[in-house]
């Protein structure tokens, strides 16, 4: 689908301001040193051990392969893997997919930001309880169903497990996001959070795992959530979407709207985290 679908030219404009005011509040993760562009062209980078990610970067007309090729010499020195992102319909970046893809860049993950204003107020499942987590215990099966869900693992490792739960939990305990999980017959089936430190929430890791699919998990746990948001004075809020997720359709029929693409780019033959 087309994120510049057939809709009026006042509501292509307020989708932008919408794509652009999503994507600036996002530019706060980018604040490490990395490679001097001047005079070609600028982007923002962090640093995640011996991985560097790129985003937001802006090159003139005809020199973005230049802009790459100088970003490649500065990890070659340091022995850094590269992850790009970059959204296409941002002006400046329109050209770096051809760019990355010819500096042998592979294209790894194509995202659709979606958006929505106010509460959700689809039919759901009143046998599916949504509730706040409170506790590792709960935090941790949490992460077990997500990597079920998203890595198709049956039998995720309990180390990798207990690991990213910990993280999530400190995440939680400093305020940075909301988690939340939908339990069917008190076995947890699904859940998601949500940014707190963002001026536009971000919806984030819906998942519902393969035996309770069908039943109106994630619509159940959308519905609740997003009234939690909209009663907070926190609107309009956003989510992901890989662009080849089935559950793209299950957003649009809850009114979430497609702004704009991000395409992640690895190089070289980095596996995703």
């Amino acid at each position: 689908m087309s994120v510049t679908d057939a809709r009026s030219d006042t509501d292509l404009e307020r989708g932008r301001d919408l794509a652009r005011r999503i994507l600036a509040q996002r530019v706060s993760r980018f604040g490490d040193i990395g490679p001097d562009l001047a005079p070609i062209g600028s982007a923002r980078f962090r640093l995640d051990g011996r991985r560097l990610l790129i985003a937001y970067a802006v090159a003139h007309t005809g020199i973005t392969p230049a802009v790459v090729a100088r970003v490649q010499a500065y990890a070659r020195e340091r022995g850094l893997f590269l992850r790009w992102m970059v959204t296409p319909e941002t002006p400046g970046e329109e050209e770096f997919p051809a760019a990355l893809a010819a500096a042998g860049f592979r294209l790894d993950e194509r995202l659709i930001l979606m958006a929505r204003r106010g509460a959700i107020g689809a039919p759901i499942n009143p046998a599916v309880r949504i509730a706040l987590i409170t506790s590792f215990d709960a935090m941790r099966a949490y992460e077990y169903g997500s990597r079920r869900s998203f890595y198709d693992d049956e039998r995720p490792e309990e180390r990798m497990v207990a690991s990213r739960a910990a993280d999530r939990w400190r995440q939680q305990e400093q305020g940075w996001y909301r988690y939340y999980i939908a339990l069917l017959q008190n076995h947890i089936v699904g859940g998601c959070y949500v940014t707190l430190w963002e001026d536009i929430p971000t919806v984030m890791g819906v998942y519902t795992v393969a035996e309770a699919r069908g039943q109106a998990v994630a619509t159940t746990l959308l519905c609740h959530v997003t009234a939690e948001i909209t009663r907070s004075g926190r609107d309009p809020y956003c989510l992901y979407v890989k662009h080849d997720n089935p559950a793209q359709n299950l957003y649009l029929r809850l009114g979430f709207a497609p702004l704009a693409s991000e395409e992640t780019y690895l190089w070289p033959g980095e596996q995703r985290a």
